[in-house]
């Protein structure tokens, strides 16, 4: 089994050499690895590879170890002994973009739209999502999921923009990076008044995030 993930690995590595002079940079669970260690692992143990190449990834990356890959290939590992527990609060809760929880529902608010099919159908209601701040501050994409919706095109939208989201300082238990989760709350309306203000309630989810109000005022 061992082999056969080798040749997996060492086949992410000749394609990576083969674009660029650079080479890849490998994590598991977060933790930035040799090639080495991905090759002592058991393909039984191994819950899902990915393979990130996009820019800012890459800039993140490059911040944060010193040095610039071809790209990034992540690992999730089965968990030994509680490792990667999921947190809901932790000593030190993951910051982002140098701000909290309040900086992350701002830079969400100026990225997501009205879906137009949503628009043109007039579907509007609570997109409720779920997502993981990972022990290297990525939003992990296994872990997202959608709790609620009243449609596709609203979830999507909501999960295009999770997705989008710049590496976060991840949060700390113990003085050990872990896995922290939250839940947010986007809600889609559709109003005919130019004359409305857009608000915001002061109900919190469970997690602290404010539930976002995402408005189209028609056409």
């Amino acid at each position: 089994m061992k082999r056969k993930l080798f040749v997996f690995i060492f086949s992410l590595f000749a394609l990576s050499i083969a674009a660029t002079a650079q080479e890849p940079a490998y994590m598991i669970n977060g933790e930035c690895v040799t090639i080495e260690q991905v090759i002592d692992l058991s393909s039984d143990s191994i819950e899902m590879i990915e393979v990130v190449k996009n820019a800012q990834a890459l800039d993140d990356f490059e911040k944060s170890h010193g040095f610039r890959p071809a790209c990034i290939t992540k690992i999730t590992a089965k968990s030994v002994d509680g490792e990667d527990e999921v947190f809901l609060m932790v000593d030190e809760m993951p910051q982002f973009m140098g701000g909290d929880l309040t900086t992350f529902r701002n830079w969400v608010m100026q990225n997501v739209r009205y879906p137009e099919e949503a628009m043109n159908k007039g579907i509007e209601g609570m997109v409720l999502v779920r997502f993981c701040v990972s022990k290297d501050g990525y939003i992990n994409e296994s872990m997202t999921g959608i709790i609620e919706s009243p449609d596709k095109s609203l979830s999507d939208e909501v999960l295009r923009v999770l997705k989008s989201s710049p590496q976060w300082i991840p949060g700390k238990q113990k003085g050990k990076n872990v896995i922290v989760q939250f839940v947010l709350p986007v809600n889609f309306k559709l109003v005919n008044s130019n004359n409305i203000t857009l608000t915001f309630d002061d109900d919190q989810s469970a997690n602290g995030i404010e539930r976002i109000e995402v408005v189209s005022f028609g056409k």
